[in-house]
């Protein structure tokens, strides 16, 4: 992933609106581009901060700086888990199969057995 494409995709990645392949590609472009990650982070805290005034939660404060790296990991967290539940089911489809064939195997033996 390119610069420009990762910067097109910060108000993407801020609004929860990327999809998982998305998601992945720019987090390890952030990761590695401090540019990048420094445009996220400004565009994260004036979001947060926007937020905060929308729900007039003047009362406190927040480090901005924080929550976008709790919500980095969370993000990667997220990741995680749907990569693995798509490889639980591709485990449990290939179980299937294989169970069904066996099955199958065995039907034609009988029958093989009977005729």
């Amino acid at each position: 992933m390119n610069c420009r494409t990762a910067e097109g995709m910060v108000n993407g990645y801020i609004n929860h609106e990327l999809s998982l392949k998305e998601l992945e590609e720019f987090l390890d472009h952030i990761q590695t581009c401090s540019s990048c990650y420094d445009e996220l982070e400004t565009y994260f805290i004036v979001h947060e901060a926007m937020q905060q005034l929308d729900d007039n939660d003047s009362g406190s404060v927040m480090d901005f700086k924080s929550l976008l790296e709790q919500d980095i990991r969370k993000s990667r967290r997220y990741i995680r888990k749907k990569k693995l539940g798509r490889f639980s089911v591709g485990v449990l489809l290939c179980i299937l199969i294989v169970a069904l064939a066996a099955f199958m195997v065995y039907v034609v033996m009988q029958m093989i057995r009977i005729i």
